[in-house]
């Protein structure tokens, strides 16, 4: 019995005495208490703590607990643990909950230190098994503070929910975290055991109030030989990353490939302090590589400052060199082209070397219209040595292109530009530079060349030694053009600068002479700079002198980009006091001031628009000051007045007094308003107009009005002096709405007028009603007008609007007197569309002319200047508008001419069409029905007379004319021949001329049956004295035909001449101008089969060449012209 005892006593040992023995101690707090003070001591870590309150074996917690180790330190205010103990029962430590309030965590560096005996251990060797699952529901630290190192602390509350299995797989239910700018959610599951097998998902939110708002979902996926992620960015960027990373432990490789689209990058610019800079981007990038390679492969449309910019092509690193394989970079903004970069930057691990090569067949750079072709840039060598090589051919610069060549070398303390040349016809610059900063900065330079006939010279020599600038000599000339610096920024010191020009016309549209010329201090160390301006002179051979009242000075700092520029006033002869401007930039914010009282508007009108065709007479004043933020263009003050009561319209005896005339602006409650009023009382013209804005900003709506009424149209008929404007009135009622980038007109204008005469062309519109009428939603104006023109209907319907310079307009009317002169009437019958599209106008349609008639009856002198004077300085103005045409053009049967002799009747028609900076073409015919010509009391038949289009410029049609004559009854005792007559074909650029008859006779003997009527020699010299009559009378009628003909076929002589006093010698001459500088003139003989070549060259404003060569000789001369 004994043994049973024994066995018993350990039964109830273990199964009762032991467990009672736990629960004394774990189940109790003293004894948790006990358990928890002595195991501490056998622990790795310092632990202590201030109260331990709960039991072990349910509920317990730690008040201000610290765990203290070599790199790792925990403190916490209060630590709960909640486990469940029974869950031991089935494998399991399961902790319910586990809360850590105001806890501090810092990780420290630390010495890693190995130990020898340490037997090292292949990856493929782990594998992690666990006794007991370990089941954590959740683990909360609020309110924590975690300290990285050295870095500043970082508030973190974090939330964790994980269970390991026994097999070794943590299963990551969710571990999510909580920073004052980020939150970050982590789920999923690993393997602790090889190959680490995985799946996790992530998502990381920023929501700083710094930057912009950004979401990252990832996902990753595989194991130690293989990992594939998947990232997608929303918010503020918009794109994926996929990414696999192959065999890491061994031979590692990789490869990725994302996606961008429409990401703005600008707001994270302006967050990271570069605000003058916008940025967006979409595209993919590609790349692939392992540890010793790299290839990327962009793709990518990128928009800086709204420029848009085009990359793609690949760049690889291989061998300690990267590559560069056609890397094109394509622009289609300001600057529109495509760049090609090919070449490699090697032994990027000691000295790196270039072989790069930058290459473009058009580059276009839009605002100056700056072409850039067949370009390429070299760049050879080390950083040490490096040279560079430059050519393009450019055009826009200059009126001509010009070709720029150069070579330079660069070293760490030099650049030497070895060549560089600019060339352009016969015009060449060149020019040697050198900079040196191997101790000091120096730069000196020598240029010379000749460009348009004038020498081209400048001499540059300075030096700069820290922070103090020294110019020897900066100084420049080019023909009557020049400019000096000298003298040094350092203190008590200044550079002293001038500018001069003799003929101003040589750069600019100004004539006469200007001088400027003053000093300026400061040095490059400090931020504020004074520029002296003491001599300012401009001199206008046609007005008095405008010069500077006193010197004045702009002070700047360029620190913080401000500036003020001291009241500076110009005075001249005209006005009693000077015109002043005071400017004062401060931070963003620009205010100016200007003024100037009784300024005479004749003077105004002399310096602007001196060839009006009406005069101003009266005052102006005019005060403005303001204030606008530099940064965005936007006004944030704003106080106008500019006043011209009592001024006077005048054009010869007929006068307007407009009694009220002002403009004033003024901002009050970050609101703008602007007034304009003007009155004539005498012409009972009134008009009002107010506009606002909601704000100051530069999208601000609009709100305003404009009212007018006029009870005459007297100050209209003397602003356009080409229209004679009867009795009439005019009113218009406006509204302005829409934002400043997008105006929006409604309302109505009204306009009458009993008679409107079109003085050139003698057209008579009367009973004239026209009005346009919108409303507030579109902006769109409709316009209906109507009328009478001579007898005929008229009227013109269509849209338009008048902010965005668009519209469609019809023009219909029936047999409208359009010309009525002594010399020409004309009706026609339009049905012509207009479209109005910014500056081009198109025209299509059809225009009937139904009756013509073309009489002069008074004709000047033949004789005019030469065809080749040119007047010096004359320019053609180039049109506002472009035009583009599609317009038939149909003759009806009442079409007739009597002039220069001849009178007929003229069919057919003509389709014109002209695009835009394109010559008008024509297709059709226009012939003569019935026509008769007379030279001389002679009278010639026109049997066919055509000039034939084939979609030709109207400038040179081809010819088909015939002229016959009866000589029946006028060649005397001589058997006439049966038919004689004249042929021209050709085209007007090469016409043909040919006599015939019936039988053959000779040209001479042709020509005087036409012209008089008798064979030759049958009046003896009396012919000769009366063909040169004829040609005297003839001078009469030909200006007209011959000025005709210039202007319409676009040349620049038809003249009939001899250069003789023998009649004989007459000739019909046609002359072009080539070129400015040369002339050529050809002449035909119209009696005698003879042809003349004239060629002139102008050598200078002074001296011409001139060379004639005939069928019977030739010669030359030098003409030299002495002006009085």
């Amino acid at each position: 019995m004994s043994i049973y005892r024994w066995l018993a006593s350990i039964i109830l040992g273990v199964f009762i005495i032991l467990p009672t023995i736990v629960l004394a101690l774990l189940g109790t707090e003293v004894g948790s208490r006990w358990v928890i003070e002595k195991s501490i001591h056998y622990v790795p870590v310092d632990i202590s703590y201030e109260q331990f309150q709960g039991k072990l074996l349910s509920n317990f917690s730690f008040k201000r607990l610290n765990v203290e180790s070599e790199s790792f330190a925990y403190k916490t205010k209060e630590l709960k643990i909640h486990w469940q103990p029974l869950a031991l029962l089935s494998g399991s430590v399961t902790v319910k909950n586990i809360a850590s309030q105001h806890s501090e965590i810092r990780l420290r560096p630390s010495d890693a230190s190995s130990s020898d005996d340490v037997r090292p251990v292949s990856v493929e060797d782990i594998q992690i098994e666990l006794p007991l699952a370990i089941d954590i529901k959740k683990l909360t630290l609020s309110d924590s503070l975690f300290f990285l190192f050295d870095a500043p602390a970082q508030t973190l509350d974090m939330t964790l929910s994980v269970k390991a299995h026994t097999n070794g797989v943590v299963s990551l239910r969710n571990l999510s975290a909580t920073h004052q700018y980020m939150t970050a959610s982590i789920s999923g599951q690993s393997s602790l055991s090889y190959p680490f097998k995985s799946s996790l998902t992530s998502q990381i939110r920023l929501h700083s109030p710094d930057y912009p708002k950004l979401t990252v979902d990832s996902k990753f996926k595989g194991n130690i030989e293989k990992i594939v992620a998947n990232n997608h960015f929303t918010e503020s960027i918009s794109g994926s990353v996929e990414a696999t990373v192959l065999e890491p432990l061994e031979d590692l490789t990789w490869s990725f490939s994302s996606q961008w689209s429409d990401n703005d990058l600008t707001p994270w610019l302006n967050a990271l302090g570069a605000g003058n800079i916008s940025l967006a981007f979409n595209g993919a990038i590609a790349g692939e590589g392992d540890v010793k390679r790299a290839l990327v492969s962009p793709d990518l449309s990128i928009v800086v400052n709204q420029q848009p910019v085009k990359i793609a092509g690949e760049v690889s690193y291989q061998a300690d060199a990267i590559k560069l394989h056609a890397l094109k970079v394509s622009s289609d903004s300001d600057i529109n082209g495509d760049l090609f970069v090919n070449g490699d930057i090697s032994q990027l691990t000691s000295e790196p070397s270039f072989q790069l090569t930058t290459q473009w067949s058009e580059l276009f750079y839009k605002p100056n219209n700056l072409l850039a072709k067949n370009g390429e840039v070299e760049i050879k060598g080390s950083l040490n040595n490096l040279s560079i090589r430059l050519s393009s051919h450019l055009s826009g610069v200059l009126p001509t292109p010009l070709n720029l060549n150069a070579k330079a070398t660069l070293t760490p303390s030099r650049l030497h530009v070895t060549e560089l040349e600019v060339s352009q016809d016969r015009n060449t610059i060149l020019a040697e530079t050198t900079v040196d900063w191997a101790d000091d900065i120096s730069l000196a330079a020598n240029i010379s060349g000749l460009y348009k006939g004038d020498e081209v010279t400048s001499d540059i020599s300075m030096r700069y030694v820290d922070p103090y600038l020294f110019i020897n000599k900066l100084e420049g000339r080019w023909g009557e053009q020049s400019f000096t610096v000298n003298g040094a920024l350092s203190p008590g010191q200044a550079l002293y600068w001038e500018v001069r020009s003799n003929r101003l016309d040589d750069i600019s549209t100004l004539r006469g002479a200007a001088l400027a010329s003053g000093t300026i201090e400061g040095q490059l160390n400090q931020p504020n700079f004074t520029m002296h301006l003491d001599t300012f002179e401009l001199n206008h051979p046609d007005y008095s002198k405008v010069f500077l009242t006193e010197p004045t000075q702009v002070s700047l700092n360029y620190e913080n980009m401000s500036f003020s520029l001291m009241p500076t006033c110009l005075r001249y002869k005209g006005l009693k006091s000077p015109l002043c401007v005071e400017l004062e930039k401060t931070e963003n914010l620009l205010s100016f001031d200007a003024n100037a009282q009784s300024v005479p508007l004749n003077v105004i009108q002399a310096l602007i628009a001196p060839s009006a065709p009406y005069n101003l007479a009266g005052k102006l004043t005019l005060n403005v000051d303001g204030k606008v933020d530099t940064n965005t263009a936007e006004l944030s003050q704003l106080n106008a007045s500019i006043n011209a009561d009592n001024s006077t319209v005048e054009v010869a005896e007929e006068t307007v007094t407009l009694d009220t005339l002002s403009l004033n602006a003024e901002t009050k409650e970050q609101r703008l308003a602007v007034y304009l009023k003007a009155a004539a009382k005498q012409q009972g013209l009134n008009l009002d107009g107010t506009l606002r804005t909601d704000n100051l900003s530069l999208n601000s709506s609009l709100s305003g009005t404009a009212v007018l009424r006029s009870e005459t149209l007297e100050l209209a008929n003397l602003l356009t002096p080409q229209l004679d404007i009867g009795d009439g009135q005019a009113s218009a009622n406006l509204r302005i709405s829409g934002t400043i980038p997008s105006p929006l007109a409604s309302g109505d204008i009204q306009l009458n007028a009993n008679q409107v005469v079109v003085l050139k062309s003698g057209t008579m519109i009367s009973d004239l009603t026209a009005a346009l009428n919108a409303n507030a939603n579109s902006g769109e104006f409709e316009v209906n007008a109507a009328g009478l023109i001579g007898d005929g209907n008229f009227n013109i319907d269509g849209k338009l609007n008048l902010f965005k310079r668009r519209g469609e307009l019809e023009i219909n009317g029936d047999e409208l007197l359009i010309v009525d002169t002594s010399d020409i009437l004309i009706e026609a019958s339009p049905e012509i569309q207009i479209s109005i599209d910014k500056n081009l106008v198109s025209l299509s349609g059809n225009l009937n002319i139904p009756k013509a008639r073309i009489t002069p009856v008074e004709l000047n002198q033949a004789e005019t200047e030469s065809a080749d004077v040119r007047l010096k300085n004359e320019e053609k103005k180039a049109s506002t508008f472009k035009t583009q045409t599609d317009l038939r053009v149909s003759l009806g049967e009442d079409v007739r001419v009597k002039a220069l002799g001849f009178s007929g009747q003229l069919e057919g028609g003509l389709r014109i069409t002209q695009q835009p900076n394109s010559p008008a073409k024509g297709d059709g015919t226009i012939g003569v029905t019935t026509g008769q010509y007379e030279i001389y009391g002679q009278k010639l038949t026109v049997e066919r007379g055509d000039l034939l289009f084939n979609d030709v410029p109207l400038s040179n049609p081809s010819l088909n004319l015939r002229v016959t004559r009866d000589i029946s009854s006028t060649a005397g005792e001589q058997r006439p021949p049966d038919e004689i007559g004249a042929r021209i074909t050709g085209s007007i650029e090469q016409p043909e001329l040919g006599l015939f008859s019936t039988p053959p006779l000779p040209d001479s003997t042709i020509l005087s049956y036409l012209l008089f009527g008798k064979p030759p020699g049958s009046q003896g010299d009396v012919d000769n004295l009366e063909l040169q009559a004829a040609l005297l009378v003839g001078g009469r009628s030909t200006k007209f035909l011959t000025e005709g003909l210039k202007e319409t076929f676009d040349l620049d002589e038809v003249s009939i001449d001899s250069q003789t006093s023998d009649v004989n010698d007459t000739s019909l001459y046609i002359g072009k101008h080539l070129s400015p500088d040369l002339y050529i003139k050809y002449g035909i003989g119209l009696i005698e089969p003879t042809s003349t070549f004239i060629l002139r060259y102008s050598l200078s404003d002074q001296l011409i060449f001139e060379s004639i060569s005939t069928s019977e000789g030739q010669g030359g001369d030098l003409i030299y012209t002495i002006e009085n």
